[in-house]
């Protein structure tokens, strides 16, 4: 009659078994969520960049589009005003790109930091679900040899 409660012990192997396998199911959701975050954030930033970026460029253009003949008396003037404009939308242009590169860096190392510990969960749940898996083998396996050592043997 052994196999009476191993049987109880089977069938909650098998429904913790059926609940680690919900966990994975839903960490790989959370892993792939946050992939998807990751992506949406920087997409979002960016469409903030590049707009960051033509902005600058509009006012280095402006001064651009104002240029003189080389014949003008005030070609000297332009020249300078264009090269002042070329420096700083230079240097903006290293500014918008450093400030966005550490912001997606930011962004990303966050996501790792999420995605690193949905993957140690997930390898937790599954060395759990494998040591439950063995052991419903092994219960398994007993009752089947408690059923037939009871087995009434005619001889």
């Amino acid at each position: 009659m052994g196999w009476v409660a191993l049987s109880l012990r089977k069938q909650t192997l098998k429904a913790g078994i059926a609940e680690e396998q919900l966990r994975l199911l839903q960490l790989s959701r959370e892993v792939r969520s946050v992939q998807r975050e990751l992506s949406t954030e920087k997409s979002i930033y960016q469409i903030d960049k590049d707009e960051e970026l033509r902005d600058a460029r509009e006012e280095f253009n402006k001064v651009k589009e104002a240029r003189v003949s080389t014949d003008d008396p005030g070609y000297g003037d332009w020249r300078n005003e264009y090269d002042i404009a070329q420096q700083e939308y230079q240097e903006q242009k290293l500014d918008i790109n450093e400030y966005y590169d550490d912001i997606f860096t930011e962004l990303e190392e966050e996501a790792q930091d999420k995605q690193t510990a949905l993957e140690d969960e997930q390898a937790s749940v599954e060395a759990q679900m494998q040591a439950m898996q063995a052991e419903l083998e092994s219960v398994s396996e007993q009752i089947s040899t408690d059923i037939k050592n009871s087995a009434i043997k005619f001889q």
